[in-house]
């Protein structure tokens, strides 16, 4: 019996391994007044290789006293040809994402989440600058079209060795 192997397209997702920091601010939106944000991301690449996990965790500031972490896990669903998404957040948040995966420099995974008993839609999108940067945007849907809650600058931080 073989042992199973992850998809080749998993190693699409590989630009997010590593130490990253990101700036950005959360915008003024019925979840909360905007700040600004400052992040540590953490991607790795996990149970040989099959999954991609992505941590955040919010740094504390005088303008974010409660920051926010979560967790995205990241894989590949081959009968569906699509890139599948889960996250949980310090605030007991969850999503459930779905993405074709990379066109061009863009990754945009597309969903629901689930906070305060309430679920709606959810767009992540990441845009790859440099090998070494991306831009993200979350944004949700209320109701009313996309409204962006979130956006950060990530940029790697090199490698000490």
């Amino acid at each position: 019996m073989s042992i199973p192997q992850p998809d080749p397209r998993m190693r699409d997702l590989d630009f997010f391994v590593g130490d990253w920091h990101a700036a950005g601010r959360f915008h003024d939106t019925p979840f909360g007044a905007a700040k600004p944000i400052e992040m540590r991301i953490v991607g790795t690449s996990e149970d040989r290789g099959f999954w991609t996990v992505v941590r955040t965790e919010e740094l504390a500031t005088e303008n974010n006293p409660a920051p926010l972490t979560a967790r995205y896990v990241w894989g590949y669903d081959a009968a569906a040809g699509e890139f599948v998404a889960e996250w949980f957040d310090g605030n007991g948040g969850r999503a459930t994402q779905r993405s074709k995966g990379w066109e061009d420099d863009r990754l945009v995974f597309l969903g629901t989440i689930t906070m305060g008993g309430h679920t709606v839609p959810l767009r992540d999108t990441f845009t790859r600058t440099g090998p070494d940067h991306y831009h993200h945007v979350g944004e949700t849907d209320l109701g009313n079209g996309w409204l962006t809650v979130d956006d950060e600058d990530a940029t790697r931080v090199p490698d000490p060795r």
